[in-house]
Parts: structure tokens; sequence; C-alpha cells
């Protein structure tokens, strides 16, 4: 289903990666636009100039990169005025009580997933109750 409402920037360094998660987002229903950014500042850079007031984005992020990582990002949009219209799901290969723990401390992030993403992972999370709207007529199979 296509939704003119939700914008999905993928951010991550490994190109493998940005091109597994962006396949598995699409067999599992979601039809949104996609942006692939290769690390943090070039997405704090696409959030910069497209912040339309009737979008939301879901940003699918890594948190070691570089140029500026997940931390560093999460960091930078604190004060931005789009900051209420970004969703945030962590997605890392780090296992750690404390990386999750520190990340759900930034009141943007709504989940934490291991790399690499699946089918299944993009189902539950646009199955949240953050996102769920979003994905109303999505059938899940």
């Amino acid at each position: 289903m296509m939704n003119d409402g939700l914008k999905i920037l993928l951010v991550d360094d490994d190109k493998v990666m940005l091109f597994l998660h962006d396949t598995f987002l699409k067999r599992s229903g979601i039809a949104c636009d996609t942006v692939l950014c290769y690390n943090g500042r070039e997405a704090l850079d696409y959030l910069d100039t497209n912040q339309a007031l009737e979008t939301t984005f879901l940003v699918l992020l890594d948190i070691n990169m570089p140029v500026m990582n997940g931390w560093e990002f999460l960091g930078a949009i604190r004060d931005k005025p789009y900051l209420p219209k970004v969703l945030i799901v962590m997605v890392s290969s780090a296992t750690e009580e404390s990386e999750k723990a520190r990340a759900f401390a930034f009141g943007q992030v709504i989940d934490y997933q291991q790399k690499p993403l699946t089918v299944d992972t993009c189902r539950r999370i646009i199955g949240s109750d953050k996102l769920r709207g979003f994905f109303d007529n999505v059938v899940l199979k």
C-alpha cells in the first residue's frame, strides 16, 4: 500500500544492509517512499530540506557510521522543528541492554531491532502502535 503521509529513511553506511532492508520492507507490504542515506549527516540534511508539514518520517537508524553516527544524529534532531514528525527505529548489531536503554532515552525512538531486519521484523515495526494508522490497509500474511 502506498502512503503519501509517510516517508521512510534507511540510514546505514553498509550498502548491502540498505538493499536488504529496503527489499524486506517492500516484501512486508510497505510501499512508502524510501530514502537511502549513508550516514546521519545525509539523513539530517534530507530532513532539513524536506520537512513538509504533512509528512511523517520513519527513520531506520544504524548506530555505527562514519561522518555522523546514530547517537550524533539523535542529538542533532533534538531541537529541530520537525522533531514531532520523526519516529525512529534503531537498527543495530549491538546487543547490549545498555545500548537499548540509551536508545530509548530519546523520546523519538519507538523500537530497537537487531540487524539485519527480516520481513517479520518489518511487519512488527509497521504493526506498532505509533505506526499502525499509516498501515491500516496492509494485509500482513
